[in-house]
């Protein structure tokens, strides 16, 4: 449905947006309206909705990582650490032994983000009773699906996150290293 643009604080969603639908967007928000053709429709209804989160598909969806994309600016330190950002990472260093984050991780359910949704404290634990010396935290952030831009909008749009979460599963683990494997294809993410 992109590119889209959203208004706040209205949260009215306009899908599909041309270059020369932006300025009578602007035009309807400056005037406290909005631009009916261009809400979104319902392709089977035809149902026209005027809020984002009264259409069916998102009513129901709670945006955790990528709902703070339409807050931060991926670029600014501040803007993540405004929204909370890094609080769980200093919480993990202060109040949390490795074992404790990992029994924290199980407890909130986390799952990888590939089809196989493998629990995260099931991978952290098994990587941290691994014998040997130097341990890394990889993200995959390759994506492999045609059409997937799940790990793309996350890096693009909120790439502290990423950063915490390693920060966080190192900790975890014992890893002292970090990389994130990411394609060339995405010149913003990287």
């Amino acid at each position: 449905m992109g590119p889209f643009v959203v208004t706040e604080p209205e949260m009215a969603f306009y899908p599909q947006v041309g270059n020369g639908d932006v300025p009578l967007i602007i035009d309807a928000l400056v005037a406290g309206t909005q631009v009916d053709d261009l809400l979104y429709r319902d392709p089977v209804t035809g149902e026209r909705y005027r809020r984002l989160d009264d259409i069916p598909f998102f009513a129901k969806q709670q945006r955790k990582l990528l709902g703070k994309n339409q807050h931060i600016d991926p670029i600014r330190l501040f803007h993540y650490i405004a929204e909370g950002g890094y609080d769980s990472w200093a919480q993990s260093l202060t109040d949390y032994t490795p074992e404790g984050i990992i029994a924290e991780i199980r407890k909130s359910g986390l799952r990888g983000r590939g089809g196989a949704g493998f629990p995260t404290a099931d991978k952290w634990e098994m990587a941290r009773r691994q014998e040997g010396g130097q341990k890394y935290v990889v993200c995959n952030a390759d994506e492999g699906d045609p059409g997937a831009y799940m790990d793309r909008s996350i890096l693009e749009g909120n790439p502290h996150s990423v950063i915490e979460g390693m920060a966080i599963g190192g900790l975890a683990i014992g890893a002292t290293e970090g990389f994130v494997f990411v394609r060339h294809e995405y010149p913003l993410a990287i």
